[in-house]
């Protein structure tokens, strides 16, 4: 059937209709369960919003579809309740939890057209149920006038947390909460606004901790660009390291997909003129694919998460016909990398190097550890059985040793008998390349032929050590946990499960190599079939009216003075 064709099972993916940015995920301890918003437009496959969605999991693997959190209102929020991010706070022994979100009153909004007065503000919803229940502040928007006013190009996301580091800097107290929104002037270029705030409701501007021209390069030996606005940006830190991670959107020169990518930046806050601004130090691309639309949160072992949003990359016929559109990449864990400093070959942008202690630092991204739990009782199949495979849903792990720096290593996946249909999987070790090749990848041109790649260069006496993720039409690649592409493709024969690879003359006895055929599903509750949930020509009856107006007064005695 057009619904399961393309379909994953393994992903977290709305139950019907267009989802896209991940937005509000957090743990909540009394229930020991996590809560994932998503961007949601039920009752069509077209792009849009009107509600948060909302599902729940004890594991980050398994998901339990709950009500969606909000919908679009009717006076600030009528047109959209855009991205955001959800924190909590102890009040009178009990956890509240507060979800933020942009509030958008009129459209079109994006950085090439007019800013339309008052379109964007900032909004906070509550829950005291751990999110059984939301309720509007009655007092929002909390920010409504964007810094910039109409010179704007956009002014959303509200991404917000404690920030240990910030908080040191200003001298004030560590459980100071910070807003950051991502934003854009109009003749400058993207921007990130910061504001701070002692109760959750009361946010004051702190500064414009990063301004960059248009279009700019990050560093003078950068192949990548600033763009033209910010979106969705949040910020972590790893001792005196702090890290940012903003989506980019470009313009019509853009070679990223939908003219938008994923970065990330290393660097240190500084007081400058007597404002918080945040220095630079190294860079890179968060994911050389599809994914966008960055979220993070901690697990409950305190490990930054990270979700991406995963487009489809289709023809829109498709789209229509299978009724519903986008995923979530799988959850992956970010930390820090420090080496010894040594050659870093292409890619020295995203190394910091210390002289002083003999270390260079990057950003580490890998599986998050829960996903383990995707092969559970699964048993894995060797490298001699793997040209045998038939399977859309797989994962693999494999490792090279002793290598040379001339291989060239190639797993082909989706792979018809004759591969009349084929996409290949290029780890290109000389050329200090991972390519995705889906030239041959849907023989009806369903899909994308261009393929996704990025640099990749091992150290000196590094090993190669990859994973792959194939889940129907979604791909993951991972390598040496410091590297990740996601990518979308679309067999057009029912035939297309088949696997191979071509290592060339590389000694397979330096291969360790695992691969864990039929991956767990997501959504054990679910229906596979065309979901009976919702009418589709009546998009909104699904959603409860759940939503209440809540008075400053009662908000206020819910908070914690101080």
């Amino acid at each position: 059937m057009a619904f399961n064709r393309f379909r994953p099972t393994s992903h977290f993916i709305a139950p019907h209709s267009w989802m896209n940015d991940p937005c509000g995920a957090i743990y909540v301890p009394e229930t020991q369960e996590y809560i994932v918003c998503y961007q949601w437009n039920p009752g069509t496959a077209d792009g849009g919003n009107s509600a948060w969605g909302m599902a729940k999991s004890r594991n980050l693997v398994a998901w339990e579809d709950c009500s969606p959190a909000l919908r679009n209102g009717t006076s600030y929020d009528r047109f959209g309740v855009f991205s955001g991010s959800m924190t909590s706070s102890i009040v009178d022994g009990s956890r509240v939890l507060f979800l933020f979100y942009t509030s958008v009153s009129a459209v079109p909004i994006h950085w090439s057209k007019p800013y339309i007065k008052g379109c964007e503000s900032q909004s906070v919803a509550f829950s005291t149920d751990f999110g059984r229940t939301w309720h509007r502040f009655q007092s929002n928007p909390l920010l409504a006038i964007p810094p910039k006013r109409g010179a704007t190009t956009g002014w959303r996301d509200p991404f917000v947390s404690k920030w240990e580091a910030l908080s040191a800097l200003l001298h004030v107290d560590a459980s100071t909460d910070y807003m950051l929104v991502a934003s854009g002037e109009r003749g400058r270029g993207p921007q990130l606004h910061l504001y701070q705030s002692d109760d959750l409701l009361d946010w004051q501007m702190v500064s414009t901790i990063l301004e960059v021209p248009a279009g700019s390069k990050i560093s003078p030996t950068s192949k990548l660009g600033f763009g033209m606005n910010f979106e969705c940006a949040s910020f972590f830190g790893f001792g005196e390291r702090q890290y940012v991670i903003v989506g980019i959107e470009e313009d019509h020169r853009s070679k990223h997909h939908s003219s938008r990518y994923l970065l990330w930046m290393s660097g240190n806050l500084i007081m400058e003129d007597g404002k918080p601004r945040f220095k630079i130090k190294s860079h890179g691309t968060l994911d050389h694919g599809i994914s966008y639309a960055a979220h993070i949160f901690r697990d409950s072992e305190g490990r930054i998460t990270q979700l991406g949003w995963a487009d489809e990359d289709v023809k829109q016929h498709v789209v229509s016909e299978q009724g519903w559109a986008g995923c979530l990449a799988l959850p992956r864990e970010l930390y820090e990398i420090s080496k010894p400093i040594t050659k870093v070959g292409g890619e020295e942008d995203i190394w910091k190097l210390d002289y002083s202690s003999g270390t260079m630092t990057t950003l580490g991204i890998r599986p998050a550890p829960q996903i383990l739990a995707l092969r559970d009782r699964l048993c894995p199949s060797s490298l001699e059985r793997f040209s045998s495979l038939q399977s859309r849903n797989f994962g693999i792990h494999a490792t090279f040793r002793h290598l040379s720096g001339k291989e060239k290593f190639i797993f082909n996946v989706r792979q018809s008998p004759n591969s009349t249909e084929i996409t290949k999987i290029i780890f290109d070790i000389q050329v200090g390349l991972i390519t995705v090749d889906r030239a041959r990848s849907s023989l009806e041109n369903l899909g994308s032929s261009s393929p996704d790649s990025g640099p990749f260069h091992l150290l000196p006496t590094e090993k190669l050590q990859i994973q792959i993720f194939v889940d129907n039409s979604i791909l993951e690649i991972y390598a040496n946990d410091r590297f990740t592409l996601t990518s979308r493709i679309y067999p057009g024969l029912e035939t297309s499960t088949g696997a191979s690879y071509d290592f060339r003359d590389f000694n397979e006895e330096n291969v360790e190599f695992r691969c864990w055929e039929g991956l767990k599903n997501a959504w054990p509750s679910r229906k596979m079939e065309e979901s009976d949930l919702v009418d589709m020509d009546s998009p909104l009856e699904i959603i409860e009216e759940k939503m209440v107006i809540v008075s400053e007064d009662l908000v206020l005695d819910l908070i914690p003075s101080g």
